[in-house]
């Protein structure tokens, strides 16, 4: 079958009228796609950031509860030493603050109970969903009971990680 040349030519801009649409429709389209993408990465984050979190939570109720003391620094504070080792076991621990207490604050021998939490600044990647996760802080608090008699009571209280 003979084509008229005329044909042809109104087939190759139908074409070329679609392509532009196609780019129209992309371009319209594109930044609801990015912005979808971005809310799962950056929610995926802090979602990531507050699992840490309550991780090193439980990390450092079991280090108090079992009255943790590395051999090889005695001579050092027991709190601070089992705070930096909580920090250790936290991703990031620049921001982030362990405190312990006791529920009784006369008591420190085993069977007593003890609480510790972790809270840190939610760090954000891309920054554009600000408003929503401002408010958010990843804490965590454990309520534990003493296996041994705790030689860290001396300085309980909030600290920094180191």
């Amino acid at each position: 079958m003979y084509m008229r040349g005329g044909n042809r030519r109104m087939k190759e801009r139908s074409k070329r009228k679609q392509r532009g649409a196609v780019a129209v429709e992309f371009a319209l389209v594109s930044p609801l796609l990015f912005l979808v993408l971005f809310a799962i990465i950056e929610f995926g984050w802090t979602f990531s950031q507050i699992l840490d979190t309550r991780h090193a939570t439980r990390e450092a109720a079991r280090l108090a509860a079992v009255n943790f003391q590395p051999t090889a620094d005695l001579g050092k504070d027991q709190t601070d030493l089992m705070i930096a080792e909580v920090c250790t076991r936290l991703e990031d621990s620049s921001t982030s603050r362990v405190e312990l207490t006791f529920i009784s604050a006369t008591d420190v021998d085993a069977g007593d109970l003890a609480k510790v939490r972790v809270e840190r600044d939610l760090e954000q990647l891309t920054g554009f969903f600000g408003p929503v996760l401002d408010s958010i802080l990843p804490s965590s608090e454990v309520e534990f009971r003493l296996e041994r008699r705790a030689t860290w009571a001396e300085s309980v209280g909030k600290q920094a990680c180191p």
